[in-house]
């Protein structure tokens, strides 16, 4: 039986650890306490036959066990590997398919290295807050810090986040939606729903279901975010302004549902980033609510909110603020200009009589209350002056509907589920929802009468006779020769074209430009053929012609004209539209051309609030979403709507439009000044530090080549191999490889072979289809675990001769140092290399090294035997100086994070103090009402039971804190020791 002492690691079945405590037991033997390396405590009796004593790096090397070089060799590396990115850099610069820019890398480096990585990311359209979120989320995940993440999105845009997840960064999430959440929920039906996947994309609709079934006693989507035993490590909420609540007239919460997912998942959320380009709708309590959900404790009332006061909890960037190294800046200028269109005769002739069909059925409509015969009017009117095929189609739509016997008053209930997002948050609907609504409303009639319904039948076959008749549209006609005119000049400009409707781009794609090669890009494409037509357009075509419903995630800044053949009446689109284009990486003037028809109301009236928001956002410096924010709570349909519905005067309504705009210009002006934080984005002053960084990270200790030497020394040492199979592009420097996985890693996440591959990022970013062998891969990540197991691979003792000039003998010792915050989690680490010669000096450098010894080359010497008697005394030396070095290393951070907590204090104690404040005055008023005679038990009851819990929940919040301001230095993990010496033994 082994004699085993406290501090012994010994390896048992199922596990190993290290010995705390023994216990002599009554009838003979022991009882070992083991604290195991998953952090369990356990307790083994010390006769068990699967027990033995592991033995330490300094007992191997008193009894001079010397390991393979090459397994020393890879133990080291990979060592290094796995620290690579967890101390002052960057992995997501190097690791994934994207080129990042620097006023990226700076937001998500703020967050980073701030106390609790809760921010509202507020950066102007374009400027890419989803990459932000995502090198947050990959710097978390390397550090070791996050393993769990959710992102709520809107459902337009939850398809786009897993493919940029899966695309830019090597992650694959799940997309939570009825479907997937009904397998699951079969699959493990005792199980909480949201913690059966790790990486998970929902959105905010289906995420806020508070009831999946009225007769079934099962746990709602909502409730069950609500409950749950694991959190989230990092929470992303994309357009996070849906997250609304109000103050009501009572000073009460008004919390819409979705604000209650966003209070779910904030309470249950590690890290969280709230991302929205319009951080601040001119609303300072939905502002105060949503800056609430990051940290409770800042502010206790919308009047404290100042942009000082947000300087650690917000990151926002305008275009105008944004300069290069050279001070020039990095957003070029946007030419708006409008091309009016005459119509011709017979075109005028269907818009008015179309129009008088449209007044006549909408008031009809208004008074009959019929809101969903409403919105099918505005639909016409919207492709009425969108094409002459637009309107001819829904009139044949409407003919047809009439003819088969298919209109209806109401719309089905799927659909009036959708009629209230399809009229005020029409973002919010995916392209099938939205082509279902329309497709439902094209069916709705005002009145089943018979002979009503006839009468209409009838001036629809009129007016879709007129419409048919028409062979040239005025306005594709002119489009027609804005484009031959560009291309006439150069004929490799590139031209982005949209149109609001599927029927309208067909018409531009088969009747006006039948001779130009065409890229396109509309709600049907899938992802694939999406990127398909965006190469295209790159590439090949001139022309991209694209709707709406595809407009989101179509970064194409290699072109810089842009056409809009309609105008959406919804103005957060036509911000959406221009982001396409002017956004990073724009390096010319971007100009769009609006086409309208002239003397017409909605034409007019939109080409007037373009012309508007364009000078208020040169006025103010600002470049997109001003439309939006301007025109909060103005409903632009019905303001058309009514417009045309009591035939009022062009001239009339602008006037009424302008004016509510120049209102809103100020209020919004005075948002900018006295909310919202604005940062400046300068390499050419005070941000090169962020340049630095971005230079640490991308060319420090690791490299694409350590990553390529490791798996190669690894696959010749262990039966893999890996060949050329063809050269990467000229231009990205590197080869695509076939890998064959030793049989030792393949299995699990880890491929048996790999077709082709690559460990060159420039490779990778130009090649989908090829494997990226970069640091975080599942291949990699599997090889590093191995090789840090010391039981499988060794590698922790070595012979070493150094290089002439070198102090010799001594042992070098590489130490692995580290910290623990008081939340429990290791905050950092490095990797120290201290070297003890054999007099005892200790320096922090490690020699140059010639040569390391295999272990049959490795004969007896004096020196070697002097070094043998000596290397405990000499590891007592190195560990006292890795104790100093990790007691400074981690007293820095202990006053960084005791700065950072205060400041929280502060926050708590300020807030708690006003609450108890209110709620003792209510008391006391309460009691002298009692005293008058007025029977107040009720009110004073519920007083004291708010009066206590605010005071529970502040020590609560404030012990917290104080637990939180620990910073606790972790024992120094001895990694590797090699005997240095001036020759090897035997070669004298």
């Amino acid at each position: 039986m082994a004699d085993f002492e406290v501090g012994d690691h010994v390896k048992f079945a199922g596990g190993q650890g290290e010995i705390t405590k023994i216990e002599d037991r009554p009838n003979g033997g022991q009882l070992l306490h083991v604290y195991t390396t998953e952090g369990e405590l356990r307790k083994l009796p010390s006769g068990l036959p699967h027990i033995e004593r592991i033995d330490s790096i300094v007992d191997r090397l008193a009894a001079r066990q010397i390991d393979s070089p090459i397994h020393h060799d890879l133990r080291e590396r990979a060592t290094r590997l796995d620290l690579a990115y967890r101390y002052d850099r960057f992995l997501s610069l190097t690791n994934n398919r994207i080129e990042i820019e620097p006023y990226q890398v700076q937001a998500a480096y703020e967050i980073l290295n701030s106390y609790d990585h809760r921010y509202l990311i507020g950066d102007e359209v374009g400027l890419g807050k989803t990459i932000e979120a995502g090198i947050v989320i990959e710097e978390l995940i390397a550090r070791g810090r996050a393993q769990r993440v959710l992102i709520v999105a809107p459902a337009p845009l939850t398809v786009q986040w897993q493919e940029e997840m899966r695309e830019k960064f090597d992650r694959n999430f799940v997309i939570y939606d009825r479907e997937t959440v009904e397998n699951h929920r079969q699959s493990h039906p005792n199980q909480n729903v949201w913690e059966q996947e790790d990486l998970i994309i929902t959105s905010i609709d289906f995420a806020k279901q508070t009831n999946d079934d009225p007769e079934s006693d099962r746990v709602s989507v909502r409730d069950a975010l609500d409950n749950l035993n694991e959190s989230w490590d990092v929470a992303v909420f994309d357009e996070a302004h849906h997250l609304t609540a109000r103050r009501g007239s009572d000073d009460s919460i008004e919390r819409t549902q979705r604000y209650t997912v966003g209070e779910a998942v904030a309470e249950n959320s590690d890290a969280l980033l709230l991302m929205t380009g319009t951080p601040h709708k001119g609303k300072s309590d939905q502002f105060y609510f949503l800056v609430s959900l990051l940290d409770p404790y800042r502010f206790s009332h919308e009047s404290q909110i100042n942009p000082d006061a947000l300087d650690d909890l917000m990151i926002r960037r305008l275009k105008d603020d944004m300069y290069e190294t050279d001070g020039t800046r990095m957003f070029p200028e946007k030419n708006i200009e409008a091309l009016g269109v005459d119509m011709s005769p017979a075109e005028r002739k269907l818009y008015d009589d179309v129009t008088e069909y449209i007044r006549e059925y909408y008031n009809l409509a208004q008074q009959e209350e019929n809101q969903a015969a409403g919105f099918t009017m505005v639909i016409y009117q919207k492709r009425l002056v969108s094409s002459i095929y637009a309107i001819q189609k829904s009139l044949e739509n409407r003919m047809r509907a009439i003819q088969n016997d298919a209109v209806a008053e109401d719309l089905p209930d799927d659909v009036q589920e959708l009629i209230p997002r399809y009229s005020t948050e029409p973002e919010t609907l995916t392209d099938t929802e939205r082509e279902r609504v329309e497709e439902a409303l094209e069916t709705v009639t005002v009145t089943l009468n018979r002979s009503q319904i006839q009468e209409e039948l009838d001036r629809v076959k009129q007016l879709w006779q007129q419409a048919k008749s028409i062979q040239t549209d005025s306005k594709a006609q002119l489009l027609k020769q804005f484009i031959d005119r560009i291309l006439s000049n150069d004929p490799e400009e590139k031209i982005l074209i949209f149109t609001e409707y599927t029927d309208t781009l067909e018409y531009l794609r088969d009747r006006v430009f039948d001779d130009h090669d065409i890229a396109q890009v509309y709600g049907d494409l899938d992802q694939d053929r999406r990127r398909e037509e965006m190469e295209k357009f790159e590439n090949e075509a001139n022309l991209m012609l694209a709707t709406d419903a595809a407009q989101e995630g179509l970064n194409l800044q290699f072109a810089h004209i842009m056409v809009n053949y309609d105008l959406p009446w919804n103005p957060i689109r036509i911000d959406q539209r221009m982001g396409r284009l002017h956004r990073y990486g724009q390096e010319r003037t971007v100009e769009i051309r609006n086409l309208f028809f002239k003397n017409t109301r909605e034409s007019e009236i939109l080409n007037l609030l373009v012309e508007k928001t364009n000078q208020i956002e040169s006025d103010l410096g600002m470049r997109s979403d001003v439309l939006g924010r301007v025109l909060e709570d103005v409903d632009l349909d019905d303001t058309i709507m009514a417009a045309i519905a009591e035939n009022r005067p062009t001239d009339e309504v602008v006037g009424d439009i302008e004016k509510t705009i120049e209102e809103r210009k100020d209020a919004l002006q005075t948002v900018e000044n006295e909310f919202l934080i604005r940062d400046r984005f300068d390499l050419s002053d005070e941000d090169e530090e962020i340049l630095e960084v971005i230079e640490r990270s991308q060319h420090g200790d690791v490299s694409e080549d350590d990553i390529e030497v490791l798996v190669r020394e690894f696959f010749d040492e262990f039966s893999g191999d890996i060949r050329g199979v063809r050269p990467g592009p000229a231009r990205a420097g590197g080869d695509v490889f076939q890998l064959d996985v030793p049989d030792i890693l393949s299995g699990d996440q880890v491929a048996g072979r790999y077709d082709q591959a690559t460990f060159t990022r420039q490779v990778a970013m130009e090649e989908d289809d090829v494997e990226f062998i970069a640091l975080d891969h599942p291949l990699v990540q599997s090889l590093i675990e191995f090789c840090l197991d010391s039981n499988r691979i060794g590698g922790q003792v070595a012979v070493k001769v150094a290089e002439d000039g070198e102090p010799t003998p001594g042992i070098l010792f590489t130490y692995r140092l580290g910290y623990v915050s008081g939340a429990g989690e290791a905050v950092t680490e490095k990797l120290v290399p201290l070297y003890v010669t054999s007099e005892g000096d200790v320096r922090t450098e490690k020699p140059e090294f010639v040569d390391t010894a295999p272990p049959e080359e490795v004969v007896s010497t004096p020196t070697l035997d002097r070094l043998t008697s000596m290397a405990e005394d000499l590891q007592s030396v190195a560990e006292m100086e890795a104790w100093e070095q990790v007691e400074s290393f981690a007293g820095e951070a202990r006053k960084e994070r005791e700065r950072e907590v205060e400041i929280k204090r502060q926050h708590a104690e300020q807030h708690f103090e006003e609450e108890i404040s209110e709620w003792k005055d209510r008391l006391e008023d309460y009691q002298q009402q009692d005293e008058q005679g007025k029977d107040m038990s009720a009110p004073i009851g519920n007083a004291k039971r708010q009066l206590e819990s605010l005071r529970r929940e502040r020590d609560e919040e404030l012990s917290r804190l104080e637990e939180e301001k620990h910073v606790t230095p972790e024992e120094p993990q001895l990694v590797t020791a090699s005997f240095v010496l001036g020759s090897l033994p035997g070669d004298r």
